[in-house]
């Protein structure tokens, strides 16, 4: 049943990618009725018309006309606008008119991952969703809802999606991500603008699928060529759109009566390739004014030795298309997880290979920020941690600090600093403390591990003082190495006294 629901949705972007047959002046789906333009930037508006066609687009006192190019495609470019939470409208002219309503000026952030992104708000905690449908009436808050299970070889012109309000953000099975939503809600809490995510999501994708071309490009990583038999002409494809179409359709009539019958579906005529979510999901999107993207992504990624450089070629690659220098891309630390079912809790899979990635790219990559997350009631046999406000809300103040240079915004997690050794002991110094050290539980600080090698870690006994910690362990009387939750399933309880937990590190030198 998946791949028939995978079927129907590619067929859907198919149908939504044939510009060239059009007559009238068609848009984008993203420029629709209830849109939020990105406010202080040249936002784009565009669509398809005859060629020799001059469309003209009216907003906010504004005149913009524009000519269709050779493959018929038109865009204006808005003069930068002031947040407006008043709703105006849009007229589009040229051989027909088409007026949209109800538009809003304000921030515009991409929402986009896997599973633990795409959840909504019929699977999270229940005090979370009673929370969310309490802000349904929030006139500050929209999505624009992608269509899941989309897939292209190449790049589409135009996607399957809808603009939504709040209440139609939260209601449902078909209700947008629910960290999207918590992220949306804060930041249009602090700025007290119009805030609107692009949602798109897919449960249990690769990072891989959501790569731009011209990311693998900067990246230097290695591209793989779609299908050979992909179209790359939309009256080819619409060819082959119509026959698969048609036995569809005469299956549909016979289960409407009763009757089970075999269809002929169609082969995607745009055909697949690694990087399927973004040419049929992403894509069409671009060059939509945007302000950055929230990423919750990498689950599917543990054990993948190159996450980096895929975090750098996503980075590379939506700057690009999206035409934001060093794009925010504000990342989610994947929660503690035991993926060996209880038979290795000392694996580490998931910590060097995700988790430093996403340290390392946070550090390196301009725009690239983490936030942890494991202090939020994980429960380590659940992939899925059903409380995701804190998830939102913690994004929000990572783009309310880094971005929006908000004051007063408790935005840091303690990172490890340097480790020196005084007689048996080892002390701990952090960096990003706001007002000191403390642990979520009261107890001793956890998961902190020593070593003589490197190599081979055990479980040490630690205390705070002050800002620093002290770790020792009887068993290593001269400890060179130190680590603290650098374990799949660790959970350690380290964090500032009035912001976030700490972050977990691998093996460290310990200096004399």
């Amino acid at each position: 049943m998946k791949k028939i629901g995978i079927l129907f949705s590619s067929l859907t972007v198919l149908a939504l990618s044939l510009p060239a047959v059009r007559a009238d002046v068609v848009l984008s789906s993203i420029i629709s009725n209830g849109m939020v333009l990105q406010r202080g930037v040249k936002a784009p508006v565009w669509g398809w018309a005859d060629a020799g066609e001059e469309v003209t687009v009216e907003f906010a006192g504004q005149v913009k006309k524009a000519m269709p190019g050779p493959d018929r495609k038109w865009m204006v470019e808005l003069d930068p606008q002031e947040a407006s939470a008043t709703p105006r409208g849009m007229l589009i002219s040229g051989k027909n008119k088409i007026l949209l309503e109800n538009i809003l000026v304000g921030e515009v952030w991409i929402a986009a991952g896997q599973s633990n992104m795409d959840w909504t708000f019929h699977q999270i905690d229940p005090a979370e969703r009673e929370f969310a449908e309490s802000q349904k009436e929030n006139s500050l808050v929209r999505a624009f809802h992608v269509h899941r299970n989309l897939m292209a070889g190449i790049p589409m012109d135009d996607t399957a999606g809808v603009w939504k309000d709040a209440a139609q953000m939260v209601a449902g099975p078909n209700s947008v991500s629910a960290v999207g939503f918590f992220f949306a809600l804060d930041l249009a809490k602090s700025l007290g603008i119009p805030v609107a995510i692009l949602d798109v999501n897919w449960g249990g994708q690769k990072i891989e699928s959501f790569l731009a071309t011209e990311g693998y490009q900067v990246a230097d990583l290695p591209f793989k060529e779609p299908d050979r038999r992909v179209s790359r002409s939309a009256q080819e494809a619409a060819k082959q759109i119509a026959s698969g179409m048609a036995s569809i359709e005469e299956a549909s009539q016979a289960a409407q009566k009763g009757l089970k019958m075999a269809f002929n579906a169609p082969r995607n005529p745009y055909g697949e390739a690694e990087n399927f979510i973004y040419n049929a999901m992403v894509a069409p999107l671009a060059p939509y004014a945007v302000q950055g993207t929230i990423w919750y992504q990498g689950e599917s990624n543990r054990g993948s030795e190159d996450y980096l450089k895929k975090l750098q070629a996503l980075s590379a690659g939506w700057s690009q298309v999206f035409r934001v220098k060093d794009i925010p891309l504000l990342m989610v630390q994947i929660a503690p997880y035991d993926f060996s079912k209880g038979k290795d809790p000392s694996a580490s899979l998931l910590a060097d290979t995700v988790w430093a990635a996403q340290y390392k790219a946070a550090e390196t990559i301009p725009g690239v920020a983490v936030v942890p997350i494991h202090d939020t009631n994980i429960d380590i046999k659940n992939i899925h941690p059903k409380l995701k406000r804190t998830v939102g809300e913690r994004l929000a103040a990572a783009a309310l600090k880094n971005q929006y240079q908000k004051e007063g915004v408790l935005a840091s997690a303690p990172r490890f600093q340097s480790a020196s050794r005084v007689g048996s002991r080892v002390v701990v110094s952090f960096s990003s403390i706001l007002n000191g050290l403390t642990t979520t539980d009261g107890q001793v600080p956890s998961w902190f591990e020593l070593s003589s090698d490197g190599v081979s870690f055990v479980p040490a006994q630690a205390e705070l003082q002050g800002n620093t910690v002290l770790v020792s362990a009887e068993a290593i009387p001269e400890p060179k190495f130190v680590r603290m939750g650098w374990r799949d399933i660790a959970i350690p309880n380290l964090k500032d006294k009035d912001a976030w937990p700490a972050f977990a590190f691998s093996s460290q030198p310990v200096t004399r």
